[in-house]
């Protein structure tokens, strides 16, 4: 009996199938400068909406009449960091040289590193931003475009992985769930205190410098209770779980977690601004106070990090700090009009600000674009956390489930913009919205822009703008003129060209199109059920939609190593088409697209008047073939053309796996610098370490030729007293001594 495919199961399938970038060729149009349009190739990211009126909602980037001091809205920040915990940061040096390897392999180590840090409170600002934050969107709604904080913010800002389990993850190890109870007994005696609340003050005087043997657990539960999930400086039943994993070195997905607890955050602020501006303040309905739990700080970093306008002199950092030490202590900027300084921070606002950093922040920012196989030996752990960042997706967090829209802001990644297309939400449960998050993606190649790349935006989306944005009917007529920056531009190649030998421009040489090979990182559905696949032949099924799984089970059957699927993405490789279409999963789409190889059909053959001259190069620089027009001609029998399609053939593969060859060495290479730069930055901080070491001894050297010099001033005065004092002693003897009698004659 056939089983019936519900509506969720056809949409899970038709998101699972769907690739993230859609490569075609496009009028595009530059935000930040008077330029006029350019037809290229572009990278948009997915999903993309076919027509320009799709959006159910209007988009407000001016902000609502709203004075702070007017109103008296107290915000309680209860993850910003304004002193240090002294009691925390002895904790932590105690416990750093024995645990430093485990806090790197589950890949926290520069998140907790960064609890030394203090940021400075700028209100003005934070209401400022807020105003123009979209509930529907989760971004940030500007006159010049769409912005938010994503994934990679949080990663860079507060050293928080993408890649892991779920925060809501179970103990299943029966060693793990003996620790989670004496947790659970410890939490519970200060739960008897007389303040009736396990309070992390008093949490950590039970665990520091007794020889607990789970005192590290502790440590990461207070860790996670002060400053990755705050609440009320509180310790917390589902920090334990969470703690007991990380102590054993298993990375944990806290990067979806905390920006989940930033966006419901930003959206509560928001609501409060709006009914304050829009009604009377007083009573239960408006009240005067809000309370906000997340790492809030970030939003204020996310600002200094990208609006040049606004941006304080950040601290210098050594190698190997975090890269939230740029703004510790920083004091921030006095400005006069928040509201006017965002609006025209056109040509202000930094899209990529930590490219300028890629040796520091641990991301993956080439020097050129670069088209990966998805091969196993060629992606690294930098490579997807990056790809995670890229996709649309549910973020799961403690009490929330947002969503993760990182199509409406592409040009962070720089990736070039189009009209995003409208999302439908999978957060039923937790389960389901983490199956979104970690959904896997069968692709050929990974895509990676040039870190000094500027993207821009097609010739619809500022058609989009103008009709979406009230009060901005000018958007392609008032551009602010601006000169772009000094690195230079570099047209993309025409990706889904192909070349006299075979490759395609925008591929490096020797990676095959059709080279696709399938990371998986755990199971997927834990049923062990197999996704049902439908043929999409209407038209809302081009959007991409959430992974939804029938009959998902709960969390506690999720085995704790078995939950995290990291993505894996591809380019897709295409012909250009004049005709704009919609890139989907279906079948009926991919029809649409030319293929890159075309059979050479005997009965076709068809050379233009100025016939073929197209050059190319191996990896070595060396010029292999050149075919002009002169030299093409039409052959007179079948055999000669199929005995040149062979040859033809045969310097394809050959130059294929040459170029391969290179490519992976080229790969290696690359990484081998990286390890070399790490090892540099190594010798330099202990070169520092010794120098410090040597002028502190010098120092002391220095002292103690002080001291000797000084003694022995202080033993010549004493010679000199003694000498003097058995001088007058001398005389003193003599004048009471007797003169001897003298003798008659």
């Amino acid at each position: 009996m056939k089983k019936k495919v519900s509506a969720d199961d056809e949409k899970a399938s038709t998101m699972m199938k769907d690739t993230i970038v859609e490569v075609r060729e496009d009028h595009m149009i530059s935000l930040s400068s008077d330029s006029k349009p350019i037809f290229r190739t572009a990278h948009f990211l997915k999903p993309i909406s076919d027509s320009i009126d799709e959006p159910s909602f209007k988009l407000n980037p001016f902000s609502f009449v709203f004075e702070p001091d007017e109103y008296p809205l107290k915000i309680h920040f209860n993850g910003w960091r304004i002193k240090l915990f002294e009691k925390w940061e002895c904790w932590f040096e105690q416990l750093k040289p024995k645990y430093e390897s485990v806090w790197k392999k589950a890949g926290i180590f520069d998140a907790i590193m960064s609890t030394k840090s203090i940021i400075h409170k700028n209100h003005n600002l934070l209401f400022g931003v807020v105003e123009k934050w979209c509930t529907e969107t989760n971004t940030f709604v500007f006159p010049f475009g769409e912005a938010t904080i994503t994934l990679e913010d949080v990663m860079v800002l507060g050293g928080y992985p993408v890649l892991g389990d779920p925060v809501f993850i179970t103990l299943q190890d029966q060693e793990m769930k003996e620790v989670e109870e004496k947790l659970i007994i410890a939490r519970q005696t200060l739960s008897k205190t007389k303040t009736g609340m396990a309070r992390a003050t008093l949490w950590m005087d039970i665990f520091t410098d007794k020889g607990s043997e789970i005192e590290h657990e502790a440590f990461l539960v207070t860790w996670l209770s002060l400053f990755v999930f705050p609440n009320n400086k509180l310790v917390r039943s589902y920090s334990l779980p969470i703690a007991i994993h990380l102590a054993r070195g298993n990375p944990i997905a806290l990067a979806p977690a905390v920006l989940a607890s930033i966006y419901k955050d930003l959206t509560l602020f928001k609501k409060a601004i709006v009914d304050l501006s829009k009604y009377h303040v007083g009573g239960d309905r408006y009240p005067l106070e809000l309370t906000l739990q997340s790492p809030f700080y970030l939003v204020q970093i996310w600002i200094w990090e990208r609006f040049k306008n606004l941006q304080p002199q950040p601290m210098p950092i050594n190698h190997g700090d975090p890269f939230l030490f740029r703004w510790h202590k920083v004091k921030p900027l006095r400005i006069h009009d928040v509201r006017l300084a965002l609006d025209a921070a056109m040509g202000d606002f930094i899209w990529r600000p930590y490219v300028r950093y890629a040796d520091k922040c641990g991301m993956f920012y080439p020097n050129e674009e670069i088209l990966v196989p998805f091969k196993k030996d060629l992606v690294d752990q930098q490579m997807l956390s990056f790809v995670i960042c890229l996709r649309v997706s549910e973020l799961v967090g403690i009490d929330s489930i947002e969503q993760y829209l990182p199509h409406r802001v592409a040009m962070q990644f720089a990736m070039d913009q189009d009209v995003p297309s409208y999302v439908p939400r999978f957060n039923k449960t937790k389960v389901i919205a983490w199956k979104n998050y970690c959904r896997p993606i069968s692709d050929k190649n990974l895509y990676f822009p040039s870190k000094i790349f500027e993207a821009d935006a097609s010739m619809r989306y500022a058609k989009w703008w103008e009709q979406s944005v009230l009060d901005c009917r000018n958007f392609v007529k008032n551009i602010v003129q601006q000169k772009r920056t000094p690195s230079p531009r570099k047209d993309r190649p025409h990706v889904g060209k192909a070349n006299i030998s075979g490759n395609v421009v925008g591929v490096p040489p020797g990676f095959p199109t059709n080279c696709v090979e399938t990371l998986v990182f755990g199971n997927f559905c834990d049923d062990g059920s197999r996704t049902k696949i439908r043929k999409v032949d209407n038209h809302d099924a081009d959007v991409p939609n959430e992974n939804i799984v029938v009959d998902a089970p709960s969390a506690s059957n999720l085995p704790p190593k078995h939950n995290t699927q990291v993505p894996f993405i591809s380019v897709e490789d295409r012909r250009p088409v004049l005709k704009e279409y919609r890139c989907s999963g279906s079948s009926a789409d991919y029809e649409k697209i030319l293929p890159l190889k075309r059979p050479v059909s005997k009965d076709s053959i068809e050379l233009s008047n100025g016939g073929l001259k197209e050059d190319f190069k191996d990896a070595n620089g060396r010029q292999e073939a050149k075919i002009s027009g002169d030299r093409v001609c039409l052959f007179d029998n079948e055999g000669e053309i199929h005995n040149s399609s062979v040859r033809n053939k045969v310097m394809v593969e050959e130059i294929e796996e040459r170029d391969h060859e290179v490519v992976v060495l080229s790969k290696d290479q690359y990484l081998k610098i990286q390890e070399e730069l790490a090892r540099l930055g190594r010798q330099q901080e202990e070169i520092l370490r010794l120098m410090a070491l040597r002028e502190k001894k010098d120092e002391e050297l220095r002292q103690q030729d002080d001291m000797l010099r000084l003694m022995a001033k202080q033993q010549e005065e004493i010679f000199r007293l003694m000498a003097r004092q058995q001088e007058e002693t001398t005389v003193l003897r003599n004048q009471h001594t007797p003169a001897p009698p003298q003798s008659s004659s």
